[in-house]
């Protein structure tokens, strides 16, 4: 027992962690309507800043890095959370103002663009992105009931509930804190009061984000620093935010400083007994928190009184003509055959890739889902097709099918909690999966191979070896099978199934009325999606003949949910694109090696994805179609000539009489 405690005690760095993010997140829902998962990152960020500038005397900006003389420690805090201030301040100002109205999904898809900016800062600002802080708080040890704690986490719990027992009392005896929930209950109403939902907002982002640089850096010595890692601290920060309903600062704090405590236990009962999993089991905890949360609490966050268009971008009637398809198989069979080398390679990437986006396609634009996980489908069929060839030596196609076959399984699974949540609720709840499924099981050296990977023998068709990503029998049985595939997307829409999917994403509690049968039909698309995106895992697997877990981290699948969003998230032609401007993509290679950018790819490609966000909530896709429209319109329009003095005259005269007449 007393060891027990001695673990609960060391959580509470971590508990502190979450519960500071979560009490940010709440803030930033009630204030903004947004669920910030972007905290991770700024709190990420700013650890890294105080680190060089404390111990490099280099203040590290966000455009640039300037020389500094020696700043004391509180001095070096307040620069820090100032900088903290400002990008709160410019994500919002920029990003999120223009979005106020938007849907759920555009805000989360903007947030994610934010994360992969500041990773990219990281990358690109600090000499190294392995960094520690020097410790801030008395990291004594203190001895009591033979325990031995450090003292600074015991400070750090005392901080975080002074600041939620603060922003308590701002919430309820201020007026700036009135303001805030008056906005979240009925925003129409506080702007009638002369409120100003903007400027609030704007407080709120800069508050957490201020909240979210001091853990950063109090938090710093415990933890460490990790672009990655410390960006994924969101999750259970989210888990303890759904606990407080979004809405409790006590209840946030008080969840995530037991979150982490129970983590910690965990850690020590995975070295008293060997049977426990050793990889994982405390990643998992979040997402069981999250959905045990939500069945118990009904399945929903609290609702805002905010006006927002909840609207996905349309879904075209007919879809992609015969003739479409047919010229766009016949460009992909010509770039195959022509391109060569690196160029072919992402090429195939490129076609892998809009396979997982059609996945997206199906399960958000068709059914209306949001869904964070497909890459996760991905991976579990990938992992099993490596597991079925290489230790039950089962070939091509009774491998490739079973592969996929369970990656549907999953999907089906993963579907049931979105019978009963939708919206941004069920993108947390696949968010918290694609985290668990990536640590608990893609990280498991046993069944995945660990850091190693896991080997996929090479496709082989009729006794021929069809090689890898650059070869062009692969490249082309990889450009049919996606089209096969695409053809059958556009078909879905077509079919009655299809209609009634659109029906659910317009109106769930009318088409229940109408007869049709929600839960079925969630499965059902669920299923479909899962099924598309584990056939992009065979292929990814067969293509590179070796999966790693990094190639289907929660990041990537991120990652691909934002482009897709950019390209057209209702189109299939919008996939394409997508897949175009994937990661790895022919549009992202060539770029690369056309303009240089090398290191700066990544932060350019983010960038470019907020401005697209901004300027083209829409898509791609869906602009160059209206674009397209109003050119036909145009040259069918006849000729109207203008209208000469006279008649334009006589028109007045005619018109003045028709007045006088009437008055």
């Amino acid at each position: 027992m007393i060891e027990i405690l001695q673990f609960a005690l060391l959580g509470l760095g971590a508990g502190t962690i979450y519960a500071a993010l979560g009490t940010g997140v709440v803030l930033t829902y009630q204030a903004a309507g947004v669920i910030n998962i972007s905290l991770g990152a700024m709190g990420m960020y700013i650890g890294y800043t105080y680190a060089f500038l404390h111990n490099e005397d280099l203040l590290v900006l966000p455009i640039g890095t300037i020389a500094t003389p020696d700043l004391p420690v509180w001095a070096a805090m307040l620069v820090c959370l100032a900088v903290a201030a400002l990008l709160g301040l410019v994500a919002y100002a920029l990003v999120f103002r223009p979005l106020r109205s938007a849907s759920g999904l555009l805000k989360l898809v903007a947030a994610v663009g934010i994360t992969m900016v500041l990773q990219s800062l990281v990358v690109l600002r600090f000499p190294t992105t392995s960094a520690s802080v020097p410790p801030i708080l008395a990291n004594d040890p203190v001895h009591f009931g033979g325990l031995t704690v450090s003292w600074d986490r015991f400070l750090l719990a005392a901080v975080v509930i002074v600041i939620a027992a603060l922003l308590w009392v701002l919430t309820r005896f201020t007026r700036t804190g009135l303001a805030m929930r008056a906005v979240a209950e009925d925003e129409r109403a506080a702007t009638l009061l002369g409120h100003s939902p903007g400027r609030l907002s704007a407080l709120a982002w800069m508050g957490s984000s201020m909240l979210a640089g001091l853990l950063g850096i109090l938090a710093g010595p415990i933890t460490g620093l990790d672009p990655v890692t410390n960006s994924l601290f969101i999750v259970p920060a989210l888990a303890v935010a759904i606990v407080g309903r979004l809405r409790s600062f006590g209840i946030t704090v008080a969840a995530g400083i037991a979150l982490g405590m129970v983590q910690s236990v965990v850690l020590k009962l995975q070295g008293d007994y060997s049977w426990l999993p050793q990889t994982g089991l405390r990643e998992v905890l979040p997402f069981l928190v999250i959905v045990v949360t939500l069945a118990v609490s009904g399945g929903s966050l609290p609702s805002r009184g905010t006006e927002e268009d909840p609207r996905l971008p349309a879904v075209p009637r007919g879809g992609a003509s015969p003739i479409t398809v047919g010229a766009t198989l016949l460009v992909g069979v010509a770039l195959v055959l022509t391109l060569d080398g690196p160029y072919r390679t992402a090429l195939t990437t490129t076609v892998v890739s809009v396979l997982v986006c059609l996945s997206i396609v199906v399960v958000t634009g068709m059914l209306g889902q949001i869904s964070l996980a497909q890459m996760t489908f991905a991976g579990a069929a990938g992992f099993v097709l490596s597991n079925l060839t290489t230790r039950a030596h089962i070939g091509f196609p009774f491998a490739p099918l079973i592969a996929v076959a369970l990656a549907v399984i999953l999907g089906v699974a993963v579907a049931v909690p979105a019978l009963r949540i939708r919206g941004v609720t069920l993108g947390v709840v696949t968010l918290g999966l694609a985290v668990a499924v990536s640590e608990f099981v893609f990280k498991n050296p046993g069944w995945t191979g660990g850091m190693g990977g896991s080997r996929v023998p090479e496709l082989r068709l009729f006794g021929a070896g069809l090689g890898n990503g650059g070869d062009i029998g692969f490249a082309l049985f990889a450009l049919f099978a996606v089209t096969a595939c695409a053809i059958g997307v556009i078909w879905l829409r077509r079919t009655r199934l299809g209609g009634q999917m659109l029906m659910v994403r317009a109106n769930e509690r009318a088409a229940a009325a109408a007869g049709i049968n929600i839960a079925g039909i969630k499965l059902t698309g669920f299923g479909i999606a899962a099924g598309l995106a584990g056939t992009a895992g065979v292929l990814l697997g067969y293509q590179q003949e070796s999966l790693a877990f990094q190639n289907f981290d929660v990041f990537v699948s991120l990652t691909y949910v934002a482009v897709v969003y950019l390209a057209g998230i209702s189109r299939v032609s919008g996939a394409v694109i997508a897949g175009l401007m994937a990661p790895g993509g022919l549009v992202y290679y060539a770029l690369d090696r056309w303009l240089d950018l090398g290191k700066y790819n990544a932060i350019v490609s983010a960038i470019g994805l907020l401005l697209a966000l901004v300027t083209t909530p829409g898509g791609v896709a869906g602009e160059a179609d209206r674009q397209l429209r109003w050119l036909v319109g145009r040259l069918r329009r006849p000729a109207v000539p203008e209208p000469s003095g006279e008649q334009v005259a006589a028109l007045g005269e005619e018109t003045g009489h028709a007045v006088s007449r009437t008055t």
